[in-house]
């Protein structure tokens, strides 16, 4: 059973109880008695009889209304909300919608050691998620709840060992606003994430809202998330199968690789830096290699989740840099093929991937 700071609880060995003041970790949490003591106990031995928790809200009644807390209260849900970021504050370094992070329990030995896995909401809004893992040919729910505008959720402590099973499967959501010109359709994201990146010491890098190294995976972007029209009628049309015409009349947003969808399942990505930030005569020449590399990883990753087959990848001529650095990333691919494309159409300015499933 998983508890969070303000959950009501009784002992199950011994007479009274109280509410959880602090989690110091998933097995060990501390209890603020009735009579003002706070003790540390095992979770085994608590039984939970009323969760306070942000999933309550969405059937709260006084949900929404302002709560006056004082300066203490204050401080004291910042210090004592271990598995909520600190500041709840829009985070830099990640996109605006909600991610998955593991989170290295050692951060001077991000290889060794336990990882808590963290579901991220970086956004404006209250998300109520439910989250699955891939076993073979099913799903298996892991948790549900829901989570803060700008905060994090803890899923889980793994082994190493254990990290397989983390790679691969599925999140839903639900986005909550108290006044919303547009609402988001639902999230139905399946993931998958290359295991060797949990490998690497650079794949973990500081994350603002977690105040901590971290490996942190895009489950979904708000920027590529449709908006629903409040209007009934649009809704209905939105709910349908759309045909691309209709997508675009409605200026509906769609996946990422579906802006270079060329044909069934295939795709033609041009990586000029000019096709991906027309400001880019800014940008310093690493900078701009870094964000041409970022955008190919991002199409791969998702025309993966999208079960494409062929991706054609227009680098250019250059001296070259990108083109290798293409190839050195799909090489770590074991299910990818890679070949030069068509000379008649690209010269040897592109790259034909193909991805072969399971």
């Amino acid at each position: 059973m998983k508890f969070q700071v303000g959950d009501k609880v009784k002992f199950l060995n011994d007479v009274g109880g109280g509410f959880i003041s602090k989690i110091e970790s998933p097995s060990l949490v501390y209890v603020s008695t009735t009579d003002g003591f706070e003790i540390p106990i095992s979770t085994g031995e608590l039984i939970k009889i009323e969760a306070k928790n942000v999933t309550a809200n969405f059937f709260d009644e006084d949900f929404g209304k302002k709560e006056k807390l004082s300066p203490e209260d204050i401080q004291e849900i910042e210090e004592d909300a271990k598995y909520t970021s600190l500041l709840h504050k829009k985070s830099k370094d990640l996109n605006e919608g909600i991610s998955i992070a593991f989170v290295p329990q050692d951060q001077l030995r991000t290889l060794f050691g336990l990882i808590d896995i963290m579901v991220i909401n970086n956004s404006r809004f209250n998300v109520l998620f439910s989250f699955f893992l891939k076993d073979e040919e099913k799903f298996e729910g892991q948790d549900y709840d829901a989570i803060e505008a700008y905060s994090s959720y803890f899923l889980d402590s793994i082994d190493r060992d254990d990290l397989s099973k983390w790679l691969e499967g599925n999140v839903q959501a639900l986005f909550y606003g108290q006044k919303m010109d547009k609402l988001i359709s639902p999230v139905n994201e399946f993931f998958k994430i290359k295991g060797s990146k949990l490998f690497q010491e650079n794949g973990f890098k500081e994350i603002d809202v977690l105040g901590k190294k971290a490996f942190v995976h895009q489950l979904s972007d708000l920027k590529y998330q449709t908006l629903i029209s409040k209007t009934e009628q649009t809704a209905n049309i939105q709910s349908a199968e759309l045909s691309r015409d209709i997508e675009k009349a409605l200026g509906i947003k769609k996946s990422l690789i579906e802006n270079h969808k060329i044909g069934l399942l295939e795709a033609e990505i041009d990586l000029h830096i000019s096709a991906i930030d027309p400001d880019y005569q800014k940008l310093e020449k690493q900078e701009i290699l870094q964000m041409q590399i970022d955008y190919f990883e991002k199409t791969l990753e998702d025309a993966m989740i999208h079960q494409y087959t062929k991706l054609i990848y227009i680098h250019g001529i250059g001296n070259g840099t990108l083109k290798n650095e293409l190839r050195r990333i799909l090489r770590t691919y074991p299910d990818i093929q890679v070949k030069e494309a068509a000379f008649n159409s690209y010269g040897y300015g592109a790259i034909e991937v193909h991805i072969h499933y399971r």
